[in-house]
């Protein structure tokens, strides 16, 4: 019986993601209320809120769906990475794959990091936010570090400071993900596919670092 409860408490759990996924994905946060959510998985706001204590931690939940599957695209970059590959484009290559492949969790992710959130408090916060922190806090960590053994061989330039060029593209990678609708249309007036630009503007971006004295 307790085994049979808790089955259905995860399934409901899950539910109720998947419903806050569906209209966070095509109204975007703002527009988005725990009443509507609610009924959309056909429970009442006390329900809803005993599974989730206000709309941020609901949102953290969805983001973080997403971040176990750019994980799992990263980690398929790892493998396929030759060892005299340059790493740090294989972040590069896994965050373009993820924006194309997932857009919509992609955009939910920029707008997690756009400074909306207060996350200050590290105590109060949803498990599903810190887990997102740590695994932005990881990659971040892990592109700084690859970028330095690229100056150190002499692939990179000398003059780059790796955090400012692991934030940039970092940045950059944001403004893909929210893309205007107008500039996407751009793109298509001018047969450009979305992972046509990507491929371009990374190589353009990469040969803004590359050293090429020797």
């Amino acid at each position: 019986m307790a085994e049979r409860r808790q089955r259905e408490k995860n399934r409901r759990h899950d539910d109720i993601i998947n419903a806050a996924e569906r209209l966070f994905f095509s109204r975007g946060y703002e527009n988005v209320s725990m009443e509507e959510i609610a009924s959309e998985v056909e429970l009442s706001k006390a329900a809803l809120y005993f599974y989730f204590r206000d709309k941020e931690s609901l949102f953290f939940a969805v983001v973080n769906r997403g971040m176990k599957l750019l994980r799992a695209i990263i980690m398929e970059e790892v493998k396929n990475t030759q060892d005299d590959d340059i790493k740090f484009f294989m972040f590069n290559t896994a965050f373009c794959r993820f924006a194309l492949e997932y857009p919509n969790y992609s955009k939910v992710y920029a707008y997690f990091r756009s400074g909306k959130f207060d996350r200050s408090n590290n105590k109060d916060i949803s498990t599903d936010a810190k887990e997102i922190d740590e695994f932005t806090k990881e990659i971040f960590e892990m592109t700084v570090s690859e970028i330095r053994i690229s100056i150190e061989d002499r692939t990179f330039r000398s003059d780059i400071n790796p955090v400012v060029l692991a934030v940039l593209v970092a940045s950059i990678g944001n403004g893909i993900s929210n893309m205007s609708p107008y500039q996407r249309e751009l793109l298509n007036i001018h047969g450009i596919t979305m992972q046509q630009f990507h491929s371009e503007a990374t190589n353009l971006l990469n040969r803004m670092f590359m050293n090429t004295d020797d």
